[in-house]
């Protein structure tokens, strides 16, 4: 009976952090570049570009224009419009049918 009252317990995640060197990183990524481009390989290794941070570069250089430009105006603009129409349908049945929309708001 104790087994169905007992509280699950929660699993831990724990995370060693390690140390990256982002600089480190990058000056080796043009080392290699530029030794591939010499035509120098070490050890017979070939060079392979980090795609994943060309995506992600990219992607961020898009993603702080679209944010400058404003981009969301389009949003807005629609969304006013919408309001206006409905604002301008609601006036309509107000003038249209005055006594209906009373009753049915129980004035």
């Amino acid at each position: 009976m104790g087994e169905f009252l007992k509280k699950p317990e929660y699993r831990k995640f724990n995370l060693a952090p390690r140390y990256w060197d982002p600089k480190k990183e990058a000056r080796e990524a043009r080392e290699k570049r530029v030794k591939a481009e010499l035509g120098i390989l070490d050890d017979n290794e070939q060079y392979v570009p980090n795609i994943q941070g060309q995506f992600r570069r990219e992607y961020n250089t898009r993603a702080n224009a679209r944010a400058n430009t404003g981009a969301g105006s389009g949003r807005t603009i629609r969304l006013f419009m919408i309001l206006v129409l409905l604002f301008l349908g609601a006036f309509y049945l107000f003038v249209k049918n005055p006594e209906g929309l009373l009753k049915l708001f129980g004035l």
